[in-house]
């Protein structure tokens, strides 16, 4: 048996995940220690025995073997909540192409100095309208009843509950949680916007009290480490929070909830680029806890793992109380056009909008992008003004100023073509500044409230926002995707869709799929009560197969056409998919290593059957905050050869050249 060595951390601090000790595994303990074991090893002078983690085993020292210790022995055979973070850490690391530190890092609660501020309450008041605890349906108490079933018979699943808008997922949820609950165990549920973690707080303290802890993105790192070692203290039975919120650490996690699971929010955007969903899978898996995945629009790939019976497929297909989905139409903007209308707002949203207000109803307008015109162009020459550190155009926004919404870089509009000196320079597209200014004119007796990334950014603005509209201090909401998420407004009875085409036609794979959830979401605002509700999409492209099912919230024939787009160009979930980002400052290095590793895993893929590599490309945004970036791509139906792939890449370092893996993105680079 070859002698064996762990890497080996003393103190599980946020500080101190850096300092790594190496140990000799002596010959009786191999095979009973793994990743995340707990060990007592000696340390200092060698009279001094601490306890550490195992985070690594190797059968290659790092330093002189003369030099290093033995471990002492395994205190506990079982793996201590620590031990099983440090297990998933290791697990990230291997499915997303990661260092160990990097995902031992992001698994681990910040332990910095707490802040004694209380989280003031009006940030978490209620902003769903209260009344008592309701009955469940037939449809509901039969998947709660599934449930406990499975949970008391020691059978633990992943559960897909596709349940139509205004459904009710919410109180399954709450039911199942109650059941662990009862049983000594804890629950995480998870949210991807921060708004919706308002509304869910209003809905669990109804039912939990005070024993829910709540993680949100505008906490104080201090803040959310309280909130993290109350569940760790098991002073709460239930937290509720964003992706983050999946690490916290409960020490009896029964069952873990990710809400609107279709969301991209739910993937990280930082290495190790993780995805909530199939790490909280692996959590569950580690600790014995169930997983419930719910939308009304479920992602093609956990749609296919219910159709291949890997995950539980649950359905609710009505709503409470017999209450009816709304209607739906599409105006065909081109021939708005012929008719002479060039306002962005339809004759028939127009009427809509104003028989709404007469009846003192409120209306949600959505426009997937913030601002007032996507860019600033010159009709003389043709000029578009671009950020002078990044590859894009400026978005022009109401104040008169011009702004990067990837750097951050801002100017004042010019008043003349910086290139021809024309006087003919302005803005075009369309942004939320811009329609609440249309709708602002076109009814100026109307109270309206906008919600986007601009009007959010100060602590406690999203639940002003919402509240104000729920106590109807406004008859018109007007924002981006986060207005149309999970949100219940009885008042509601108009949606319009401002111009669905926005996401259609983006550089994505994905597109199709991103336009059917946000219009079908959207849709679901409407006629949530007794009131019934209309939903009206704007688009040019009304014979669009997304834009066709959402108008008709048939997600099986959205699915299947879907299904058939991604088998023909071997997209996810019939390929896996690695983007491999390069970025450098340094131009002409990122062309020449580029090219480079793009040959070496050409020459790779050739003695692969199922893996071929693709690129290298500029990035979609060539260039953010004066960093260059390119992109390689990798597909493959085989996991192994992925892998194989990924090992491959973790071997470059190249100076000045950083390198990032995402597997199966949910966005394009």
């Amino acid at each position: 048996m070859s002698q064996k060595y762990a890497d080996i951390i003393i103190d599980i601090s946020h500080e101190a995940v850096d300092r790594t000790f190496q140990y000799i595994i002596p010959e009786e303990l191999q095979g009973s220690i793994e990743i995340g074991q707990q060990v007592l090893v000696p340390f200092g002078n060698g009279k001094t025995e601490r306890k550490g983690y195992v985070i690594n085993i190797t059968d290659k020292p790092s330093y002189d073997v003369d030099k290093l210790k033995s471990i002492g022995c395994i205190p506990d055979k079982s793996l201590a909540l620590e031990g099983k973070m440090i297990k998933l850490a290791a697990w990230m690391k291997e499915k997303y192409g990661s260092t160990m530190i990097n995902a031992l890092k992001t698994v681990m609660p910040v332990k910095e100095k707490v802040r004694q501020v209380a989280i003031k309450s009006q940030e978490v008041e209620y902003v769903i309208e209260k009344g008592p605890v309701e009955e469940l349906s037939y449809e509901q108490k039969s998947l709660v009843d599934e449930f406990v079933k499975d949970y008391n018979t020691g059978i633990l699943r992943t559960y897909l509950l596709r349940g139509i808008t205004g459904s009710g997922k919410t109180e399954v949820y709450i039911e199942c949680i109650k059941n662990v609950i009862s049983q000594g165990k804890q629950a995480i549920v998870l949210v991807p916007e921060i708004a919706l973690t308002y509304q869910n707080v209003a809905r669990f303290k109804q039912h939990f009290g005070e024993r829910v802890a709540i993680i949100n993105s505008k906490q104080s790192k201090g803040e959310k480490y309280r909130e993290f070692m109350r569940a760790n203290q098991q002073s709460v039975d239930v937290v509720i929070g964003p992706r983050s919120a999946l690490f916290a650490p409960c020490k009896n996690l029964g069952l873990i909830v990710i809400d609107e699971e279709h969301d991209n929010a739910y993937k990280s955007e930082q290495t190790p680029c993780y995805h909530a969903r199939e790490t909280a899978i692996e959590r569950g898996r580690l600790e014995g806890a169930s997983v419930i995945l719910g939308s009304a629009t479920p992602t093609i790939e956990s749609y296919c793992m219910a159709k291949l019976g890997t995950y539980r497929l649950w359905e609710l297909k009505e709503r409470p109380k017999g209450a009816e989905l709304s209607k739906v139409s599409v105006v065909d903007m081109r021939q708005e056009l012929r008719l002479g209308n060039r306002s962005i707002i339809s004759k028939e949203l127009h009427d809509l909008i104003e028989d709404r207000l007469s009846k003192k109803e409120q209306i949600m307008l959505f426009l997937n992008r913030r601002g007032y015109n996507t860019f600033v162009s010159c009709r003389e020459c043709g000029e578009v003004i671009k950020c002078p550190k990044c590859d894009v155009s400026l978005s022009l926004h109401n104040n008169g100023f011009m702004m990067c919404h990837y750097c951050g870089y801002i100017e004042r509009h010019p008043k003349e073509c910086p290139k021809c000196k024309s006087k003919l320079i302005g803005g075009f597209g369309t942004g939320t500044e811009k329609v609440e200014e249309e709708i602002n004119k076109l009814f100026p007796a109307a109270k309206t409230l906008r919600m986007d990334k601009d009007t959010t950014t100060k602590k406690g603005a999203y639940s002003k926002i919402l509240t104000d509209f729920l106590n109807h201090k406004a008859d018109i909401l007007v924002g981006t995707q986060m207005i149309v998420k999970g949100h219940d407004f009885s008042n509601v009875t108009l949606v319009g869709v401002i111009l669905a085409d926005m996401s259609l036609f983006a550089n994505d794979y994905r597109s199709g799929e991103i336009t059917f959830d946000l219009l079908t979401q959207a849709a679901g605002r409407a006629g949530r009560s007794e009131k019934s509700g209309q939903v009206l999409i704007q688009t040019y492209q009304p014979e669009h197969y997304a834009i066709m099912s959402a108008a008709k919230q048939d997600y099986e024939g959205f699915y299947d056409m879907e299904m058939s787009y991604r088998r023909l160009l071997r997209y996810p979930p019939v390929y896996n998919m690695m983007v491999i980002l390069m970025e450098s400052e340094n131009e002409n290095k990122l062309i020449a290593a580029s090219k480079g590793i793009f040959k070496e895993l050409s020459e790779l893929a050739k003695g692969m059957d199922n893996t071929r590599a693709i690129g290298p490309s500029d990035a979609t945004i060539s260039k953010i905050n004066n960093v260059y970036r390119k992109l390689i791509y990798i597909k493959s139906s085989d996991e192994y050869e992925l892998k194989k792939m990924m090992d491959k890449i973790e071997e470059y370092n190249i100076e000045n050249i950083n390198i990032t893996l995402d597997v199966n993105p949910v966005k394009m680079y």
